[in-house]
């Protein structure tokens, strides 16, 4: 994403939050953001892509943090659980994407609403998997209802009506949150006792993942557009992403080791944003690749 487009998310964004979803204007985002109307509608169709891309944006990036903190960390560690939950609301949180949610509720557009749903769901499947992680097979009965009601609780600690009192950290918040379903859970397991369906959360859309061919070009497009920007480090991870997807049979294992290194070194600069989905794109093909050898 070039910065040009991301002032213009910016823009939108700050006037969602400020003036609703539904009393902000495509003009109002173009004079807030100091660009013609034929620059808008180069990056977007309406307001609502506008959006969509901000929450696109965010999840990705939650996306690759946690898949990162479960490979540098013991995956079935409840420790590393608790960091990946905090990874969501901490970006929330930086990115103020907690109003411009209660904005688009509001808004009553299906179309929005239904991409905070999808992203609802979302949390909840990836939560529930988690549980089963952390807590064994056992508990595959009850894990969904598990992970609403964690989400749940972590919401409503959030209030900021009980913010403004206690005054909670995102750490402490989450670590009693999940000392509480790690109370519960094997006694909800061993009584079955289960209220939620996982198909309730069954999501009709998945994720179009890159073919191997479309990830290369998309990565050395970068490499050469801006190497310029790029530290010699940054360049020879690069390199040697390339040269293992280049490969028959990349060598998984290290491509784990080296792409975090790739978020860390671009996050805070100005490669951060284009560099988000083409990271996200990497690991996606990687776990695709886990996938089918398994």
């Amino acid at each position: 994403m070039n910065i040009k487009k991301r002032n213009v998310l910016q823009a939108a964004k700050n006037l969602f939050i400020e003036k609703g979803f539904r009393s902000t204007s495509v003009q109002d985002i173009i004079e807030e953001a100091n660009i013609s109307k034929g620059t808008f509608y180069n990056y977007f169709s309406s307001k609502n892509e506008c959006i969509v891309a901000i929450i696109e944006s965010a999840r990705e990036e939650i996306l690759i943090k946690r898949r990162e903190l479960h490979t540098s960390q013991n995956g079935s560690d409840l420790n590393v659980l608790i960091e990946q939950l905090t990874v969501r609301m901490n970006i929330y949180r930086d990115q103020k994407l907690f109003p411009l949610f209660a904005s688009i509720i509001h808004s009553q557009d299906i179309e929005l609403r239904d991409l905070i749903k999808k992203n609802y769901f979302e949390e909840i499947n990836w939560l529930s998997k988690r549980i089963e992680d952390i807590f064994g097979e056992k508990t595959r009965n009850v894990s969904t209802d598990c992970a609403v009601l964690a989400i749940g609780m972590v919401q409503q600690l959030q209030h900021p009506w009980i913010n403004q009192i206690a005054n909670i950290s995102l750490d402490q918040l989450v670590k009693f949150v999940m000392r509480r379903i790690e109370s519960i859970i094997y006694e909800m397991t061993k009584t079955n006792d289960s209220l939620l369906n996982k198909s309730l959360f069954d999501l009709n859309t998945v994720d179009e993942i890159k073919s191997k061919q479309q990830v290369v070009e998309q990565l050395e497009n970068f490499y050469l557009e801006e190497k310029e920007k790029m530290n010699q480090n940054d360049l020879q991870a690069l390199e040697f992403v390339l040269e293992e997807f280049s490969k028959e049979k990349p060598r998984l294992f290290l491509l784990e080791k080296i792409i975090p290194t790739l978020t860390e070194s671009f996050s805070g600069t100005t490669l951060e944003q284009r560099s988000l989905p083409i990271i996200f794109n990497l690991w996606q093909m990687i776990d695709k690749w886990g996938a089918d050898n398994n």
